[in-house]
């Protein structure tokens, strides 16, 4: 039995929920110890079940560990944990800190279940309009929720199915969803991916062991992981990337991201919501100087854009489902 369908049953039989069927169309399971747990779907409905108790966010972290709670340990300072099926689980609870450090995160009380989706073609157009741009680069920015992940998870399909070699770093297992390394999730049959390994180690690992032409990484956060993407451009790989921001602005505010766009790794911005799974406009890099795509004034209609003069970009339906 895969791990969605036990946590189904938990939700049904212990949670009071008629049905938790998290296969097709939930994103987001909200359990929180003495308030009613929430199921949020696509499209922004919820589904409302019993208030959770103590007991019951215990025997969730027990089965989304695979009763593995001490080897998590570490990864909890972070603030979440990865679940088998590509599955993200933050955490809330008591933190004891050693100055900058957090050493454990005790006493959870609530949790927030992420649940990937597969939308096969909603990253086609954007895979077009990164191979028509040389040098090529893109960076997809939203604020959480609005569907960064699943874009990036298509477009590593979209992008292997038009004959390119993909690398994944994958360090919280989401784009992929490996199980014993290898991928659940559809990221194309010419894909590699190394999960479970910062992004900052892994993507210059990925560049000398499988020499792709496209590396994909997704949230991209300090001068870390900014510096070992740029460092992969400069050896002539193209780079897909995502990162929370909710405009242009926010984006270039901080340090990472304005690094890469600085730096020239970046030739294509995209921004998505604010509904989610939209893509709201994308611009063009050229001579370091951003631009709005043409044709793509502010407060023009986001369904159809041009990127760089070149070609149509047409926004698919099927993008507009929420994702993770």
């Amino acid at each position: 039995m895969d791990m969605r369908t036990r946590l189904s049953r938990y939700l049904c039989d212990f949670l009071g929920f008629q049905t938790a069927n998290l296969q097709d169309g939930a994103c987001e399971v909200r359990i929180r110890e003495g308030r009613p747990s929430r199921i949020r779907m696509v499209g922004g409905s919820e589904l409302v079940g019993n208030a959770a108790r103590r007991s019951d966010v215990e025997a969730l972290m027990r089965l989304l560990t695979q009763d593995s709670l001490y080897a998590r340990e570490s990864e909890m300072c972070q603030g979440y944990f990865s679940a088998s099926g590509g599955m993200r689980v933050g955490i809330c609870g008591h933190v004891n800190a050693q100055g900058r450090r957090i050493r454990r995160i005790s006493g959870v009380s609530s949790l927030c279940i992420r649940i990937p989706r597969v939308v096969r073609g909603c990253a086609d157009a954007l895979a077009d309009a990164l191979l028509q741009v040389s040098p090529s680069g893109l960076l997809i920015l939203s604020p959480p929720g609005c569907g960064k992940t699943t874009l990036l998870r298509d477009l590593a399909r979209a992008l292997s199915e038009r004959g390119k070699n993909v690398a994944i770093a994958d360090e919280r297992r989401e784009i992929a969803a490996c199980e014993d390394g290898a991928p659940t999730l559809d990221v194309g049959a010419r894909t590699d991916v190394m999960d479970g390994c910062p992004k900052a180690l892994a993507i210059p690992l990925l560049v000398r062991a499988c020499a792709p032409d496209v590396l994909i990484a997704d949230e991209i956060g300090g001068m870390d992981d900014a510096s070992a993407i740029l460092d992969a451009a400069r050896c002539g790989v193209s780079v897909a990337a995502s990162a929370h921001a909710a405009s242009l602005a926010d984006a270039l505010a901080r340090s990472g991201t304005r690094s890469l766009i600085d730096g020239g790794a970046v030739r294509l911005l995209a921004l998505l919501g604010p509904r989610p799974g939209e893509i709201r406009e994308v611009r063009n890099i050229e001579n370091g100087e951003i631009k709005h795509a043409e044709g793509n004034p502010d407060g023009a209609d986001p369904d159809r854009l041009r990127v760089g003069g070149q070609a149509d970009f047409q926004c698919p339906q099927a993008a507009r489902g929420n994702a993770g």
